[in-house]
């Protein structure tokens, strides 16, 4: 009798409980569910590539600068409510995800503006948006939501979630941007991995590309400076211009030592032997100035940032949250290992910006608001379970 009545009026000390625990106090709520780590190490990285881009050009650098730190503005604005949103709202709406992508692609294709010999930016008004940027993302979150419900061991969906990525990577591909194609590809090959697809499929898949790319050598279907991007890590002295940009990266990153030559010495890049300083090249740069210790921290922010969006996709609650995260974590990692990779020669130059540092509003913008959304999964795992917990 002690105890039924101890139960009834919710003592502690009782062996039954029949009063409901207080979920809301032993839970934490979505907003103190934020994953700490990533969002200091986007700003460690984000307030890198400010201090980068106004190193970078004597001339421009605090006009870069400010710009950098526009598209940094815009990209927290963008990132706020991605995080807030619950990320699963996104998979209702694929298909319109889908159809923006291919509309912003196509509208580069026929009004888009012309630079560097490619044509990939639209002007919304005094500001030029790269759409390619955006549709990476994009397309992360509708292969994602596509294959979460699915068995993409099955040759059927396996070949449905090809003709998915196919038609974006076609139009990025005639802008022309190849670099950008080639980290669509990589992202499909990771997701549909992580999602169960088998060797063989992937086998498949690798064949076809080299067939496809000896094909498109043969009838010459790249340009003639393309072609010496992808090759100039083979024969750099015989790559013509290419050639001289990879040799003056190396220099430069092999004079600033082990402390660099400081951010006022004379470099190759005031000189103007270094193209693309602050875009393509940029890696370049820090390594005069800053030398091995400067570009060693840049590389472990890196590393702090891939480790952390790998981390939540191992405590995702679904699907769809661990495939958005291994996509977005493909995008990085692809994005440093390529473009550090060029500068030291041993990768071809693709033109791919290095993240966060690279100057580029867009790409700037498309980082941040892709770390909002998955802060959004990490946000919600963890309140979940702890909610699961509690209950």
């Amino acid at each position: 009798m002690v105890v039924e009545r101890r139960a009834l009026q919710g003592d502690p000390l009782s062996l039954t409980r029949t009063t409901p625990r207080a979920v809301d106090k032993s839970t934490p709520g979505i907003l103190g569910s934020v994953d700490f780590t990533l969002l200091f190490v986007t700003l460690a990285l984000s307030g890198f590539g400010i201090f980068a881009v106004y190193i970078a050009d004597v001339d421009q650098g605090r006009e870069l600068a400010t710009s950098q730190g526009m598209g940094f503005i815009a990209g927290v604005l963008g990132a706020i409510p991605l995080a807030i949103i619950n990320y699963r709202f996104w998979q209702r709406h694929l298909r319109w995800i889908y159809i923006g992508v291919v509309l912003m692609l196509v509208a580069v294709i026929l009004t888009g503006a012309a630079a560097g010999g490619a044509q990939r930016w639209i002007d919304i008004g005094p500001v030029k948006v790269q759409p390619s940027e955006f549709a990476k993302l994009g397309i992360v979150v509708v292969l994602a939501g596509y294959l979460a419900d699915r068995h993409v061991g099955d040759g059927l969906v396996f070949l449905k979630s090809m003709a998915i990525l196919a038609l974006p990577a076609f139009l990025v591909f005639v802008q022309p941007d190849l670099g950008t194609a080639l980290v669509f590809a990589a992202i499909f090959v990771i997701m549909t991995f992580t999602a169960g697809a088998r060797l063989w499929q992937l086998a498949l898949l690798g064949l076809g590309a080299v067939i496809a790319g000896a094909v498109a050598v043969k009838f010459k279907v790249l340009e003639d400076y393309q072609m010496d991007r992808l090759t100039v890590f083979f024969d750099p002295e015989n790559s013509g211009d290419v050639g001289y940009q990879v040799q003056q990266s190396q220099t430069a990153i092999g004079s600033g030592g082990l402390t660099g030559k400081t951010v006022d010495a004379t470099t190759l890049s005031n000189l103007g032997f270094l193209p693309e300083n602050h875009t393509d090249f940029i890696f370049s740069n820090l390594g005069e100035r800053l030398g091995f210790v400067g570009c060693g921290i840049l590389l472990v922010l890196f590393f702090i940032l891939i480790w952390r969006v790998l981390h939540i996709a191992t405590i995702s609650r679904d699907r769809f949250g661990v495939l958005l995260a291994v996509g977005v974590a493909t995008i990085f990692l692809f994005h440093v290992f390529v473009n550090v990779g060029m500068t030291m020669g041993i990768m071809p130059v693709t033109g791919i910006p290095l993240p966060f540092i690279s100057y580029g509003r867009s790409s700037l913008v498309v980082s941040l608001i892709s770390l909002g959304l998955l802060q959004s999964v990490a946000m919600r795992a963890r309140s979940e379970a702890a909610r699961h917990q509690f209950l």
